[in-house]
């Protein structure tokens, strides 16, 4: 068993990935390494996997799709404190809204995956 994403082999028996938290594949995948290339504009479609008011949680989603080697658009992060009251009182800019982390929609389900204990606590 092998994880799509880091490449790490488990024994049988083992499902999911201890560092990536996805599911295993039954053949080896070459895990992903060094800058990816930019995708061609035409085929990208955007979806968002991640919504958050909280910076703590923005840096640790942020800090888990660049581990895994998922590319990522942060939209609405740089505007945040330039724009009236900034993050007051809900954490997120009343004209802008909260942050949000955008990936290409084929690998929304994965990333989601991941994800997946911060969409909890969000």
């Amino acid at each position: 068993m092998y994880c799509p994403i880091c490449g790490a082999e488990y024994r049988e028996g083992f499902n999911q990935c201890a560092d990536c938290e996805v599911p295993l594949v039954d053949e080896p995948v070459e895990p992903r390494t060094g800058p990816m290339p930019p995708p061609d504009p035409e085929s990208l479609k955007l979806a968002t996997a991640f919504t958050s008011a909280d910076p703590a949680l923005i840096v640790l989603a942020k800090s888990l799709l660049e581990s895994a080697g998922i590319p990522f658009l942060v939209r609405g992060e740089g505007v945040q404190d330039l724009i009236g009251f900034g993050r007051f009182p809900a954490g997120a800019n009343l004209l802008t809204g909260p942050v949000e982390l955008q990936v290409n929609a084929e690998d929304l389900d994965g990333v989601k995956t991941l994800l997946q204990d911060l969409l909890e606590t969000d």
